[in-house]
């Protein structure tokens, strides 16, 4: 992203590359109203004009009548379903929600590990090139630091950073990225709760559409199916993280106690997942689960990834409204030891190698250390105890030298 920022050509190349946070407040100074508008098209202008001073909704018919026909071009959008008759399994706008944070959630899950969770395989590449996940060889992809701070924002925020890193990726899937963000801008004037047609679509935004689909951004109740209904993460999508998404993740549920003892009281898979990340689960109840902060499980989410402000900061954030009326939030002993463990990590290095004990005598403990010192593969050495430790690479000359003196 940086990289981008400094190729910009001019001021509005680099608004562009800005995140949305930054933006907002930039719009809220008049200065940088007036140069975006100064830069708009004549006609661009000629509407911002008309519309500006206007306190009810303009009908589009009286919007047409200010461009004349000739200069008309360009097909509207497609929201005409009359052609396909009623919908016989029509969904309202509750159960449009339900669907889209269910889906959702679904990725969070498969964020944090949960079994019973599965994506696409577009899905988790995508992860992936997001540096959200990591993946190892032959094993399951697993969570990466910015990925534990992904899970950490609000719903809307999450949103924006995913649709914006499919964005850059979408000219590697061979798609088209005007006509993808022509579709989000037009999902975002949408009306929650009605059915729109898929006639016309390329096959670039059938694909991307079930993307979307997958996302929970979208309904449609089989790939095949003639319609869909946008869904309210769709229709807040353009507004980036100053959209209004439902959001289940800001409600305090969590109490620590200086034993080190987690109280977690919520009965949502999700939290708890989180919860594990970092800390050993002893007990669940109906609507609240114990845990407990370990070395070794504080230790094992800093290998993975998770830092221990991360922790500090998830455990602050989520706590319970009880919590909340003491100063500090956190007891002292708990932050303290959380970054006290991750020092510790920090201090340690880990090597591989090859252990050498068993020397029937000093003397040819000596003689093979020393060639592996002259080899430059001697990691560590313990002669009172007649122990060595060579690296895997050298191992095998190590080996061989050893023997030809046993042979000798």
């Amino acid at each position: 992203m940086q990289r981008e920022k400094l190729q910009c050509k001019n001021l509005h190349e680099y608004m562009r590359s800005l995140s949305p946070a930054i933006l907002d407040k930039l719009y809220n100074h008049p200065a940088t109203c007036l140069a975006v508008f100064r830069e708009l098209p004549p006609l661009a202008r000629n509407y911002v004009m008309r519309l500006l001073f206007l306190d009810q909704p303009l009908p589009q018919a009286a919007v047409t009548f200010w461009v004349k026909k000739d200069n008309q071009r360009g097909k509207a959008w497609a929201d005409d379903t009359s052609q396909l008759g009623p919908d016989k399994h029509a969904r309202d706008i509750t159960s449009l929600d339900k669907y889209a944070m269910e889906r959702w959630e679904v990725i969070l899950h498969f964020m944090v590990g949960s079994p019973s969770a599965a994506v696409s395989q577009d899905l988790a590449q995508l992860l992936i090139q997001a540096g959200l996940m990591k993946s190892e060889g032959t094993e399951a992809p697993c969570i990466t630091s910015a990925g534990f701070q992904f899970l950490l924002l609000d719903t809307s925020s999450q949103l924006w950073y995913f649709m914006l890193q499919y964005l850059h990726t979408a000219e590697t899937r061979k798609m088209d990225l005007v006509e993808i963000l022509s579709f989000v801008f037009q999902l975002s004037f949408s009306t929650l709760g009605k059915d729109y047609s898929v006639e016309g679509m390329s096959e670039s935004l059938l694909t991307f559409l079930q993307h979307l689909r997958e996302f929970g951004l979208v309904f449609q109740r089989k790939r095949k199916s003639r319609r869909f209904y946008p869904t309210r993460l769709a229709i807040n999508l353009a507004l980036g993280v100053t959209g209004s998404a439902v959001d289940v993740h800001r409600q305090g549920y969590i109490v620590v106690e200086t034993n080190y003892r987690i109280y977690a009281y919520t009965d949502s898979e999700l939290q708890l997942a989180l919860v594990a990340l970092f800390s050993e689960m002893l007990y669940r109840f109906p609507n609240l689960v114990v845990a407990q902060l370990s070395r070794e499980s504080v230790q094992q989410s800093i290998a993975n990834g998770i830092s221990a402000e991360q922790i500090i900061h998830f455990l602050r954030t989520r706590a319970h409204p009880v919590m909340l009326k003491t100063t500090p939030v956190l007891p002292p002993t708990i932050t303290d030891q959380v970054r006290l463990w991750e020092l510790e990590r920090d201090r340690l290095q880990f090597t591989e190698g090859v252990l050498y004990n068993q020397f029937l005598s000093q003397v040819d403990f000596e003689l093979l250390r020393d060639y592996a010192r002259d080899l430059g593969v001697l990691v560590w050495e313990n002669p009172p105890k007649r122990l060595m430790v060579v690296t895997p690479t050298g191992h095998p000359d190590v080996k061989r030298f050893w023997k030809r003196q046993k042979h000798n």
